[in-house]
């Protein structure tokens, strides 16, 4: 009998885990999304490299900014999913950008990701014009680690890029969910990606909550050209960055906001 009950015990402690890591697999659902943007940070790295802020003026122009401004600019999203699609677009759709930031772009983004097709339809926002880009999802070379970190509840596995040959980014991505999406347009781990932090642009997007429901494109409100001016990825980054020399906002870090 005491073998027996053992046995028992045994099949019992090998089941357990499998069924508890099936059981946490979500095939499609909602997650919310807090964006946060480091203004102190950012607005520093900004007036530097666009010289809107003489040099030996800057200091006490930071010092007036941080007295009178919140730290952060934070946005929040929504990402819906199901197995081959994504759609990730602001929480309140009459969302403004930060007032005290005083950078309107790259703050109304709503990304349709189709990872069968390998396509996306994105909806971005610059000052006062409106873009509709369709073009190829990003091919973005990822470097897995070993390092993890749990976010929303799941247990997440860290990746490491480069944008642009020189911008580091950090994703957090768990294989409980098997889309291979995630916020903005970023994409291609072997799960979806619950966390981005950008270090020296001093940008996170972080899971808060992720809920398993029934969702599918037919029950979403895809993004539709309208008014917006149609473009691919190229001709939005070009012009865009022919708006913002105009502007006078000729910033490296602005231009990568934008490009999220």
């Amino acid at each position: 009998m005491k073998r027996i009950y053992l046995a028992l015990i045994l099949i019992i402690g090998a089941l357990g885990p499998v069924q508890a890591q099936y059981a946490a697999f979500v095939n499609s659902g909602r997650i919310t999304f807090e964006r946060k943007v480091n203004t102190f940070a950012a607005m520093q790295i900004f007036l530097k490299e666009t010289k809107q802020v003489p040099e030996d003026q800057l200091g006490t122009f930071m010092q007036k900014y941080r007295s009178t401004a919140p730290q952060f600019w934070t946005d929040s999203f929504e990402l819906y999913f199901d197995n081959k699609h994504s759609l990730y677009q602001p929480q309140n759709p009459d969302i403004e950008f930060s007032k005290n930031f005083a950078i309107p772009v790259a703050y109304k983004n709503k990304v349709y990701s189709n990872f069968e097709t390998k396509e996306a339809q994105t909806i971005k926002q610059a000052f006062e014009k409106s873009f509709f880009i369709t073009d190829s999802l990003k091919n973005i070379k990822w470097k897995l680690t070993d390092e993890t970190r749990e976010i929303a509840g799941y247990q997440c596995h860290r990746a490491n890029a480069l944008f642009f040959d020189s911008i580091y980014v950090v994703a957090f991505y768990t294989d409980e969910i098997l889309t291979k999406g995630g916020p903005e347009s970023f994409n291609g781990l072997p799960g979806m990606i619950l966390g981005i932090a950008i270090p020296h642009q001093h940008i996170t997007i972080f899971a808060k909550t992720v809920t398993g429901v029934d969702t599918a494109p037919d029950k979403w409100k895809l993004p539709v050209q309208g008014k917006n001016t149609l473009v691919n990825n190229k001709e939005f980054n070009a012009t865009t960055a022919k708006m913002l020399k105009q502007f006078g906002l000729t910033s490296p870090w602005v231009q990568f906001f934008m490009d999220l």
